[in-house]
């Protein structure tokens, strides 16, 4: 996936997946109501989405290449480190 496939997944539903996967990993998101849980984990996927779907729409593309390469290079190594956790996990087994 380029930079601009990832923001349209993010904008298109992919937020509900990126958003659950860091709020079940953070300890006070799990102190909460579940009232209070399910307004911030709306809130958050809305401004997640709205700002990956302005991002595509409104930034210049030159801008967007600029940003592009940094920006795989952070989802490489966040994807490697969940690899490499699941690796972990199943190699102790």
């Amino acid at each position: 996936m380029n930079f601009n496939e990832i923001l349209t997944y993010l904008a298109s539903g992919g937020a509900v997946v990126v958003i659950s996967w860091l709020f079940e990993r953070w300890a006070w998101f799990q102190t909460l109501t579940s009232g209070k849980k399910e307004v911030l984990f709306t809130l958050a996927i809305f401004l997640m989405s709205a700002g990956a779907y302005a991002t595509t729409t409104y930034v210049e593309p030159t801008i967007l290449a600029q940003i592009a390469p940094w920006f795989m290079l952070f989802v490489g190594a966040v994807g490697a480190g969940v690899l490499g956790k699941g690796f972990h996990f199943l190699d102790k087994k």
